[in-house]
């Protein structure tokens, strides 16, 4: 005679399949996470150690932006405001020298903008920043015109008086 058996309940419920994928998408979050983390410390440490920097050289009270800055030599720029409440542009070069600037002395990022669209109004701007040039503040523009293939460019601004000083233009292919 036939002996009739009932049938094992499977090892995987739904209840199991759905801790597995919760566990595994949290594992890889986390993972992702500590990657993340270790590639960019190195930066996050240069910065508040810029920072940290300028304000013991500057007197600054309160710190909005963190620039780095890398075309003959690595610097940071800081800006911030200082006790009396001024804007306040700090220049840190790797030789541990500082130089600071209050804003009002020099030309502000919305005069540079508004001077360069005047210039050149087919040009799309991808950053301006504060920047140092020959060992001299400056600001620093960089922009793309919509040629085939697009071309990019750098072009340098004095910081105090917004005169410029020198272009450069990327090559449109690199050969290997």
């Amino acid at each position: 005679m036939r002996v009739i058996s009932k049938k094992r309940p499977p090892f995987m419920t739904p209840h199991r399949w759905i801790f597995l994928i919760a566990a595994g998408i949290l594992l890889s979050a986390t993972g992702f996470g500590v990657y993340f983390r270790e590639i960019q410390m190195p930066r996050w440490t240069a910065a508040s150690d810029a920072e940290a920097k300028a304000i013991e050289a500057a007197g600054l009270e309160n710190v909005d932006n963190v620039y780095n800055h890398v075309w003959h030599k690595e610097s940071w720029i800081v800006e911030g405001s200082d006790l009396d409440g001024n804007k306040v542009f700090v220049w840190l070069t790797g030789d541990n020298e500082s130089h600071a600037v209050k804003a009002e002395y020099g030309v502000s990022f919305k005069q540079i903008k508004n001077t360069f669209l005047v210039e050149k109004p087919d040009a799309a701007i991808k950053r301006i920043q504060p920047g140092m040039f020959d060992g001299k503040p400056v600001w620093e523009v960089f922009y793309s015109i919509g040629q085939s293939p697009e071309r990019y460019y750098y072009e340098f601004y004095m910081f105090d008086s917004g005169t410029f000083i020198d272009m450069y233009q990327l090559p449109a292919k690199t050969e290997p």
